[in-house]
């Protein structure tokens, strides 16, 4: 009985086995695609809040600028800076008249020019008559221009210049559009007596995955907000009154 017991003390003991079943690989596996799943949808949870955020404060600028348009008798306007991300609210105190036409590329290059041009000439006439025949220039006979509306930035503290978190300007389409606008700065307007443009403003996050519409009504400054790409009416045209034209 000694013998046993001193030789099974001395018996080396068994290794244990210090690795992982493949059962258990599988769960730790099934664990780890677990925990990234739920991080990714958490994430995209997080920016189609963001979106929706920004979607129901772009829509409430839209309905402030609609009626303040309408108490204080004066053009207000919507700016979208797509290379931005940003928009903002500006006012005009001057007669402002809407050019005619579906404004393009081409139309926006020559309008551009147009405007470098009139800075130049009102440049130098600010020169000539800055020398010695001020007098004389003074009373010189001019070509007549119209007067440009001029628009300065809204003081007003209820829609102060709003960077967009998680969600970009994809384009804005109104009627007087030939194509949606994507890059630059696009306007919305809004005239006294109540009424706006027919707009469509599309908002996407950051990797274009979703896209919410801001569908603004002229008539009412009432604006829709859909969580989907609502296409623009671009076949069709609308007279002052929003009202579709039927050939």
């Amino acid at each position: 009985m000694t013998r046993r017991r001193t030789y099974a003390a001395r018996a080396p003991a068994r290794p244990t086995d210090a690795g992982l079943t493949l059962i258990e690989v599988m769960v730790v596996m099934a664990l780890i695609a677990l925990l990234v799943g739920s991080a990714g949808a958490g994430f995209r949870s997080l920016a189609k809040s963001d979106l929706r955020s920004s979607a129901a404060k772009m829509a409430g600028a839209v309905r402030y600028l609609f009626d303040r348009a309408s108490t204080t008798g004066k053009v207000h306007r919507l700016v979208l800076d797509m290379d931005k991300s940003r928009y903002w609210a500006e006012v005009s105190d001057d007669r402002f008249i809407m050019a005619g036409g579906r404004e393009t590329e081409e139309s926006r290059k020559k309008e551009a020019d147009k405007l470098a041009k009139e800075a130049e000439d009102a440049k130098k006439l600010g020169d000539e008559k800055a020398g010695l025949e001020a007098m004389q220039a003074r009373y010189k006979p001019e070509p007549f221009r119209p007067k440009r509306a001029r628009f300065d930035a809204f003081k007003e503290m209820v829609v102060k210049p709003v960077d967009l978190k998680g969600a970009l300007i994809a384009d804005v389409y109104t009627p007087r559009l030939a194509e949606p606008l994507e890059a630059g700065r696009g306007f919305i307007y809004f005239f006294p007596l109540g009424m706006t443009e027919a707009a469509i403003v599309h908002l996407t996050d950051k990797k274009g995955d979703t896209v919410y519409s801001l569908v603004v009504h002229p008539l009412t400054g009432r604006v829709q907000i859909k969580n989907s790409y609502v296409p623009p009416p671009l076949e069709k045209q609308f007279d002052d009154e929003g009202k579709e034209i039927v050939p």
